[in-house]
């Protein structure tokens, strides 16, 4: 991890030049900024990602992790960010995109200090000055001079990207969540299941003898998820529904737990059914070496009829769930199915090809 270059030893300056270096030499890099808080302390970190010209693998560096103080608002976060890629020559047109959650802080720095400028406005332009003579109010021109130099001052932000895996984990507890606890037909065995499960692995994590009861009923431990992880409740239901109903039963009642109905039971069966193409998509997007931008589009569409196939064979109370799913990652995803740059970057894998592709398309 390379960091701010002022104030450290030799080593750390000898590093730095070493990563400078390497990022002058590159034409294009991606890079991701993130805001966390720990003790009460506020931080940011940048990192910036390149494609090796001669091995043609994805590299990667940390070029900052830094204090942010104060409020985390809009403007505060572009101008460390612009800080930041200044002290290593990332200018707007070098960084191809900066990808970061979904905090509306972000998304508004980016809205307000990226330069944007659509063919649509560069044809009227060319159209309003062919052939015709342009005339300059002079009172705007000498009271509108301060503006200008105020504007030339601004930071200026490459192209923004949402953390698609950040977007999948808000469409499971949003759109989903939502929907299943609203739902007339869902929503009482969607709470009471969900409670009876947090029971257990609670229980399970948190007493000696309620870990020793399991060991003898199962051989497998419970999953205690995590709560800013989607992905971590998806695999605690799984590894409960894979035991059989007596079985759990049998442990709820050595923990004095309410014991699973069949109702319960089944929801919990049919939900993991439905939301393992979700999972596994996700885990895809999150793939540290394996994933690239051109993994979007394919993964979204694979998931998406993998999820209406599941529609068949469903009760009442998840009938509706696959149109949600589908629903709403058509609504999250709308820029990127049809991004034409999505769809080159695509194409471009190896992987993929035009294999995928529809032949109209």
């Amino acid at each position: 991890m390379l960091l701010h270059p002022i104030g450290t030893d030799n080593k750390n300056m000898h590093m730095w030049d070493l990563l400078k270096k390497t990022i002058d030499e590159q034409q294009f890099v991606s890079t991701t900024a993130d805001i966390w808080t720990a003790y009460n302390k506020s931080f940011l970190g940048v990192t910036v990602h390149w494609i090796d010209s001669e091995t043609l693998q994805r590299k990667k560096a940390a070029i900052a992790c830094r204090r942010f103080r104060g409020r985390h608002t809009y403007d505060a976060i572009a101008s460390e960010l612009e800080d930041i890629f200044s002290q290593y020559g990332l200018t707007a047109e070098k960084v191809t995109a900066c990808v970061t959650d979904n905090g509306s802080n972000f998304i508004k720095a980016f809205k307000e200090y990226q330069q944007v400028e659509s063919e649509e406005d560069e044809e009227k332009e060319v159209e309003e000055d062919d052939g015709e003579v342009a005339f300059t109010d002079l009172h705007s021109v000498l009271t509108g001079g301060n503006d200008e130099d105020a504007q030339q001052g601004l930071c200026v932000l490459p192209a923004h990207y949402r953390c698609a895996a950040h977007t999948l984990n808000l469409i499971a507890n949003n759109e989903i969540g939502k929907w299943l606890a609203s739902n007339p037909e869902s929503r009482a065995v969607y709470r009471s299941s969900t409670a009876k499960c947090s029971a257990l692995w609670t229980k399970a994590s948190r007493s000696t003898v309620a870990s020793e009861c399991l060991e003898k009923i199962s051989e497998r431990k419970l999953i205690v998820p995590s709560v800013t992880r989607w992905n971590s409740f998806y695999d605690a239901y799984v590894r409960i529904v894979e035991m059989p109903l007596t079985d759990i039963n049998n442990l709820c009642t050595q923990l004095q737990i309410k014991c699973m109905n069949d109702r319960e039971y089944q929801f919990l069966k049919e939900y993991c059914a439905i939301m393992k193409p979700f999972s596994v998509a996700l885990d895809i997007l999150q793939g540290e070496e394996t994933c690239f931008y051109g993994t979007l589009q394919p993964t979204l569409e694979v998931l998406m009829a993998k999820t209406l196939a599941m529609q068949n064979g469903l009760s009442q109370m998840t009938t509706g769930l696959p149109e949600i799913i589908v629903g709403a990652i058509k609504t999250r995803f709308a820029t990127t199915i049809d991004s034409k740059e999505a769809l080159l970057a695509t194409v471009s894998l190896p992987k993929f090809k035009l294999r995928w592709v529809k032949e109209e398309t």
